[in-house]
Parts: structure tokens; C-alpha cells; sequence
């Protein structure tokens, strides 16, 4: 398993759990297994994706991004990813 982080800056809040929840059926025809999203302050979010394995996740993660910039206008922050050391879900 592998997962992708995404800090988010975003002008205005009040779309983004609708913008998400649309999203996610793209994201799960692209390979993705889970997502969450933590607001982190008054504007940022980060959201977490999971993934089968690093290739499926770097073939889909720069359109995922795009799209949801379309969709809401700000900016992504910082963007970390790697394997999952442990999973106690």
C-alpha cells in the first residue's frame, strides 16, 4: 500500500467537503482505495490518499490535483508520499 499527502490552501472553505465527495469516484476509478481530508486551519486542508502501490498513485496524483484546483480555486502547499509502515484500521 501506498500513500499520497497533500497540504491544500484554498480561498473559501465552504465547497470543499462537496467538491471531495464528488471527486472521490474519480479517484477510485484511478485506483485509489481510501481518502480523507483533515482541516488543519481556517483555509488548509490535508488530505490523505491510499493507493495499491506507488505507480498506480504517480500515474493519477497530477490530474487528481488539477481537477480539484478546477474545481476550487487555491493552492497546493506541499506534497509528501511513500509506502504505509503499518496499517491498524
Amino acid at each position: 500500500m501506498f500513500a499520497t499527502f497533500i497540504d491544500w490552501e484554498f480561498e473559501d472553505m465552504d465547497g470543499a467537503p462537496d467538491i471531495a465527495r464528488g471527486m472521490w469516484p474519480m479517484m477510485q476509478a484511478a485506483g485509489a482505495t481510501s481518502f480523507r481530508a483533515t482541516q488543519t486551519g481556517q483555509n488548509t486542508v490535508r488530505t490523505m490518499l491510499t493507493w495499491p502501490d506507488s505507480e498506480t498513485a504517480q500515474a493519477a496524483i497530477e490530474k487528481m490535483r488539477a481537477t480539484a484546483l478546477e474545481k476550487m480555486p487555491g493552492k497546493v502547499v506541499s506534497t509528501t508520499a511513500g509506502a504505509i509502515m503499518v496499517d491498524l484500521s
